[in-house]
């Protein structure tokens, strides 16, 4: 991006949170931690369909969904009860350790910071106050309040029309590559975070900021 950016916007799951704490979860009710790659992709699976299909429901609904249909596929019997108290878990994510510093030292520089998850407005209140960064961020926005999941076009348009600044000034943050390429195909610019086991894996050439933690992304900003 060729000037600085008017919002900095974060992604949530994954890029600002640790999907790790899911494991004892999936280990105490699937026998193996193994099950949680499959489970996010079928879950972001059934989002993509959902927007084609105009059949929005909530992201943790869906990701109920997804659990079943992975237990399922290994054998195992698990009730709906049981999937929602995996899929709870979500709520109890740590923020990753340079998480908060990060955000103070982008703060300390005069960003603004703003959040944008697939998850519900309550959902992603819970989870950023769970892990103690609620209060860096200006305001929080769901894909609740357009019913199209990321990366459809309408949840970054909406970030830029409730700012009231142009899509080309936001910046977004994810460690999704398909993140990046739904903001980037309406105009607003990306940085990818590769986590560990985290890669860029869309034809589509990464964006010129790709750090490994946001830290290192910080030391690369103004």
């Amino acid at each position: 991006m060729s000037e600085r950016p008017a919002v900095i916007v974060f992604d949530v799951n994954e890029t600002l949170l640790d999907l790790g704490a899911l494991r004892p979860r999936f280990e105490s009710t699937l026998g193996s931690e193994e099950p949680m790659g499959e489970w996010f992709a079928r879950m972001l699976h059934g989002s993509l369909v959902a927007n084609h299909t105009d059949r929005f429901r909530p992201f943790a609904q869906i990701g109920i969904e997804a659990l079943l249909v992975v237990a399922k596929r290994r054998g195992v019997t698990l009730t709906r009860d049981q999937a929602a108290g995996v899929v709870q878990g979500m709520l109890e994510l740590p923020a990753h350790p340079e998480v908060a510093g990060a955000l103070d030292e982008l703060a300390r520089r005069g960003h603004r910071l703003v959040t944008l998850s697939n998850g519900s407005t309550a959902a992603v209140g819970a989870q950023l106050e769970f892990a103690g960064i609620a209060d860096r961020f200006e305001a929080t926005f769901s894909v609740d309040e357009v019913h199209r999941f990321k990366p459809a076009p309408e949840p970054y348009l909406h970030v830029a029309s409730s700012l009231g600044i142009g899509i080309d000034r936001i910046l977004l943050v994810a460690s999704h590559d398909w993140d990046i390429i739904g903001a980037r195909s309406v105009g607003a610019a990306g940085a990818f975070l590769a986590r560990p086991g985290v890669v860029w894996g869309i034809p589509d050439e990464p964006p010129p900021l790709v750090a490994p933690d946001l830290s290192t992304l910080v030391a690369m900003l103004d």
